[in-house]
């Protein structure tokens, strides 16, 4: 996974996971030795939870690694219910003697699982299968037709090909051959487009433990404002702050709107992560974007629809407040809905406030297509880990998906400019504080994917489960 994209670790690491299954005698032992397996993928996959706990003043800095731990055991299950179920139809289909017709009912049940990890619950679609591929973009071009779960269904049988033995291992190098060469005929050269409008990305890069103290605020919002207004602001549409940038809660009318006022060039609009309150902040307090032009008024609102259980709130908060207030600092209200924010020289946009950028099939609302995606985020909390980069990935296989252009802003980083196929083309490194200005990309026409989202993956996979599935000639000998 990113950043560090060891791609034969994978063909190992799922190799093994079917060498597992494969000769597990029942399907409750292949169900176990999935769940074993899972523990130690996931713990690995999401370790820079940990950095979290840490932040200052870090009240609970015990629970840092019980709570990895915990989450990877939860998530386990996944593995293990795919382990379970597809060696009990194994068992029940005495056809499958081939190892590539087991390995491919293996891929099918995995990717049912990875759908439902990130719809269960609220859902967690992090570190899908798929993400492997994103250190090559062309490889990434079939989620247009199918999402990344499809893409992970393929990257199960090409990665663990070598456990079907050497010809399924030459044809999965074919397939990767072929899919480079489609993935880079489809993109074609990245030409510089200088037509649309500029939006300038602001990277403050405000460490986690600083930001909302008291004693810093006022330098904070100095720092925003500078760099905001550096040379060519008034060439600007817009002007991008992170996910909570504001270092206070903005309110109706109060004089907090105004100093926001001087970061929105004339005629345009600042684009600002902040939490946002009603006039009294004990009615709620919400996770948003607001876009303020030069005057001081907030011409749009986005509250937050997906919120990080336990991060952002804490769950049966309202219902049950002795208890919630004992584990955490609070919690923000919940959003509406996704939507598209229509401004008056912008083109038409759909905001994700940091985690809402990892849910395939989820990032726009309902109404009028946009024509770009806005990403605002505060990574601070994962310092340089991995998390940060991975997030970054999810990001743009949404741009894949959805045929869409993304502007990503993040508070320590990885903010960058992300085209319509996935392609990286400006971008902030971590920990790094400036700003990026550059014209918005354009987007292409809506993909497979946008208009039909998952039903092209039911697709996909009813065709496998056909291959796989034992047919009536078959059942007659």
């Amino acid at each position: 996974m990113p950043p560090l994209y060891w791609l034969p670790m994978a063909v190992v690491g799922l190799v093994v996971f079917v060498w597992l299954w494969d000769s597990a005698p029942t399907a409750r032992i292949a169900a176990w030795r999935g769940w074993a397996w899972g523990v130690g993928h996931f713990t690995v996959g999401s370790y820079w939870m940990v950095e979290a706990f840490f932040v200052p003043p870090a009240d609970f800095a015990p629970l840092a690694f019980p709570a990895v731990i915990g989450l990877a055991c939860a998530l386990a299950v996944y593995p293990a219910i795919a382990s379970g179920l597809a060696k009990t139809l194994a068992l029940r289909w005495p056809h499958l003697a081939g190892r590539y017709r087991r390995l491919v009912l293996l891929a099918v049940a995995w990717t049912a699982t990875e759908w439902l990890r990130g719809h269960l619950f609220t859902g967690y679609p992090w570190n899908p299968l798929g993400h492997v591929w994103a250190f090559a973009t062309p490889l990434l071009q079939s989620a247009s037709l199918y999402g990344v779960y499809g893409l992970g269904t393929l990257s199960f049988m090409v990665l663990a090909a070598p456990a079907a033995g050497w010809r399924a291992s030459l044809a999965a190098l074919l397939a990767v051959g072929v899919a480079g060469g489609a993935g880079r005929l489809v993109m074609g050269p990245v030409e510089p487009d200088t037509t649309g409008p500029i939006v300038r990305i602001v990277q403050p890069n405000i460490p986690q433990g600083e930001k909302w103290q008291e004693g810093s605020r006022a330098a904070e919002l100095k720092k925003l404002l500078d760099l905001s207004r550096g040379d060519g602001f008034d060439k600007l549409a817009a002007v991008v702050w992170p996910e909570t940038a504001t270092p206070f809660i903005v309110q109706p009318n109060s004089r907090g709107l105004a100093m926001l006022a001087v970061a929105a060039p004339r005629g345009g609009y600042l684009l600002a992560g902040a939490a946002r309150a009603g006039k009294d902040p004990r009615d709620g307090v919400w996770n948003s974007l607001l876009a303020i032009d030069s005057e001081g008024t907030v011409k749009a609102t986005y509250d937050k629809v997906h919120l990080v259980p336990f991060g952002e709130y804490i769950p049966f908060h309202k219902e049950w407040p002795p208890i919630t207030g004992l584990i955490g600092r609070g919690s923000f209200e919940k959003g509406d809905s996704l939507t598209t924010v229509s401004l008056p020289g912008l083109p038409p946009f759909s905001p994700l406030i940091c985690y809402e950028a990892i849910f395939p099939g989820a990032v726009t609302g309902l109404g009028e297509r946009p024509a770009w995606l806005l990403n605002v985020t505060n990574d601070a909390w994962f310092g340089t880990s991995s998390g940060p980069y991975q997030h970054l990935t999810s990001a743009r296989l949404r741009t894949v998906e959805e045929g869409l252009p993304m502007i990503r802003a993040a508070n320590t980083g990885v903010s960058a400019v992300i085209d319509a196929f996935g392609r990286v083309i400006a971008s902030l490194d971590m920990e790094r504080s400036g700003v990026i200005d550059h014209a918005l990309p354009p987007p292409r026409a809506a993909t497979v994917y946008a208009r039909w989202h998952d039903w092209t993956l039911l697709g996909l996979l009813t065709i496998l489960v056909l291959f796989v599935a034992p047919s009536r000639r078959r059942s007659q000998r």
